[in-house]
């Protein structure tokens, strides 16, 4: 499923309000791992706002608020915004997605 609706956590929508977040752009960040043998890392990052050109991202809408996801993303099944990390730390997740191979 690609588009539409998206579920909410109770957490994701409390650092929502709670932060004014109306729109958030889920990106694949990709690093140059120093060490070794690690290579590259991928990561799935949020940023709190909607992107610049919208045509490489899926779009959901969460209520009142946009969700977009880059269509390097790869989604498993349903999607469900949701925090992860603590305190200070604490930031909006996507369940329902990884980072592709």
């Amino acid at each position: 499923m690609v588009g539409g609706q998206i579920n909410v956590s109770r957490s994701a929508l409390r650092f929502m309000e709670k932060h004014g977040i109306k729109d958030v752009t889920f990106r694949l960040k990709v690093m140059e791992a120093s060490g070794c043998c690690l290579g590259i890392v991928k990561e799935i990052e949020p940023e709190y706002r909607a992107p610049k050109d919208a045509s490489r991202y899926y779009y959901f809408r969460a209520g009142d608020r946009h969700v977009f996801v880059s269509r390097e993303i790869k989604i498993l099944g349903r999607l469900t915004l949701t925090t992860e990390g603590i305190w200070k730390m604490r930031r909006l997740a996507l369940d329902g997605a990884t980072i592709p191979l």
